[in-house]
C-alpha cells in the first residue's frame, strides 16, 4: 500500500517508448524505492540497454577524492561529465549522509540543469523536495517533461524483524 503510484511512474519510465525523461521519487526509508530503482535498471536491461543504478553518497566520494588528487583516475571532471552525459541516469538516495552538503546539491544542480527535458534521468531521495535544491525540484514539478512522485508506502525492512 502506497507505492502504487511510484511503480506505475517507474513503469512508465523504464518501458514507454517516449517516457518523461525525468523522475523524482521521494519518500520514507525502506518503502522500496531503491528496488523500484534497481527493477528498472533491470527492464531496461531486458530491453537491451545497460545502466547502472548509481548511489549519489558513492560517486560524490569518488568526486571528492578526485578533488584533492590530481592524478586521481577518473578525475573529478571525467565523473561528472560521465553524470551529465550518460543516456540514462540512475540515481540512488540523493540527501543521504553526507550528500545533502551543499556541495553536492550544487553537483546535483549541475547535473540536472544539463539533463534536463532531454536525458532520461530517475533519482530516489528521502528527503522532503522542500529540502531539495530549488531548482530541482521546479524542473521535476515541470509535468511536461518530469515526474515527482511520493512513494507513501511503509517500511518494509522493520517486517523482517
Amino acid at each position: 500500500p502506497g507505492t502504487g503510484t511510484a511503480l506505475q511512474a517507474f513503469q512508465e519510465f523504464a518501458t514507454s517508448l517516449n517516457p518523461k525523461p525525468l523522475l523524482l521519487c521521494y519518500g520514507g526509508v525502506g518503502n522500496g524505492k531503491t528496488y523500484l530503482l534497481e527493477a528498472t535498471a533491470i527492464e531496461l536491461y531486458r530491453r537491451g540497454i545497460f545502466v547502472r543504478v548509481l548511489r549519489f553518497f558513492n560517486i560524490l566520494s569518488l568526486m571528492k577524492v578526485a578533488m584533492n588528487n590530481k592524478e586521481a583516475v577518473p578525475s573529478y571532471e571525467e565523473l561528472l561529465r560521465g553524470m551529465c552525459e550518460a543516456s540514462i541516469l540512475l540515481l540512488d538516495d540523493v540527501g543521504s549522509g553526507s550528500s545533502d552538503s551543499k556541495w553536492a546539491y550544487t553537483v546535483l544542480e549541475d547535473v540536472i540543469g544539463y539533463r534536463a527535458e532531454r536525458l532520461m534521468t530517475a533519482i530516489t531521495t528521502n528527503r522532503d523536495p522542500k529540502e531539495l535544491p530549488e531548482r530541482v525540484v521546479s524542473r521535476s514539478c515541470d509535468n511536461t517533461f518530469a515526474s515527482l512522485v511520493l512513494n507513501s508506502g511503509k517500511d518494509y525492512r522493520q517486517k523482517k524483524v
